[in-house]
């Protein structure tokens, strides 16, 4: 009896901050860790078949109930462990519940910050970057003529401020998440990206189980995240760059398994829709991520 109580009651502690369905893959959602809690995740992505890898570990935690704070560096083992890229840190408030049987509504802003590790001027004539570490790409025809937005350099001297808004619904096994976000870049020299909008809209639905029996219960979730962006003009010097910016839509399809509600493992297939901003190139990935949650 006093094992069913904890069972019930730790389900509903877990339960009044995420359920299952909205533990996104590759999104936000106005959710949060419970109080308490630290989460632990590392993420690998494939380009390319395989020849080309992103990898990144959060260490995220949460604050109280409607705080969680979340923490973000990229890394690779090319010439050996390093970080590259950036470290980003945001938090989210969930601001606002509307709860009713079997479902709820909610809403959440979140705030943060993207800093590049060692900090690369983008200037002279020909520049190089990396789509994913060990891809480098050069642009021949220097600053002037560089229309790539900012989220496809591991390392640029520009650092993000980013803001959102989120809303998350919950209906019975089936859930929807919108997000829509602007981002301010501040460069440290003279070539400064464009700032950029961010939307998202994604879908959950819980396949398994068909009915809650303990805390041991194995949860199946499938996924379909999409992403758009609008990016606005690079400049150099203060002087526009004619052919940066434009919109990108990216999609992705996502299957998550839950052990004891504390350990995930997830599987998205990520494919860029459209762009008419960035070289072109295959930019098709698998995500593969494992996170594990647990109370200190």
């Amino acid at each position: 009896m006093v094992k069913q109580i904890f069972i019930i009651s730790l389900l509903i502690l877990i339960s009044k901050n995420s359920s299952a369905q909205e533990l996104y893959i590759n999104s936000p959602a106005a959710a949060n860790i419970s109080k308490g809690r630290m989460e632990l995740r590392n993420t690998v992505e494939s380009f390319r078949n395989f020849n080309y890898f992103y990898n990144s570990i959060e260490v995220n935690y949460g604050v109280t109930g409607n705080l969680s704070m979340y923490n973000k560096v990229d890394y690779t083992f090319n010439e050996g462990y390093k970080f590259v890229g950036s470290y980003e840190q945001a938090f989210r408030y969930r601001f606002w519940d509307i709860d009713k049987k079997h479902q709820h509504i909610r809403f959440a802003l979140q705030s943060g910050f993207r800093m590049p590790f060692d900090p690369v001027s983008v200037s002279g004539d020909n520049i190089e970057y990396e789509l994913h570490p060990g891809h480098v790409v050069q642009f021949l025809s220097g600053a002037d003529n560089l229309t790539v937005p900012l989220i496809d350099f591991y390392a640029t001297d520009n650092f993000t401020f980013k803001n959102s808004l989120i809303a998350t619904g919950l209906f019975d096994r089936f859930s929807l998440t919108a997000e829509t976000g602007y981002n301010f870049n501040f460069p440290k020299e003279h070539f400064r990206f464009g700032n950029y909008w961010n939307w998202g809209l994604s879908a959950g639905y819980l396949l398994l189980p068909t009915q809650y029996d303990s805390y041991n219960d194995v949860n199946l979730n499938l996924y379909f995240e999409n992403k758009a962006y609008f990016f606005e003009k690079n400049s150099y010097h203060g002087n526009k760059l004619r052919y940066s910016g434009g919109f990108r839509y990216v999609a992705g399809f996502g299957v998550q398994t839950i052990f004891f509600s504390s350990l995930l493992l997830e599987a998205m297939y990520v494919i860029p829709v459209h762009s008419n901003e960035y070289i072109k190139d295959d930019t098709r990935s698998l995500l593969l991520s494992v996170r594990y949650q647990f109370f200190l």
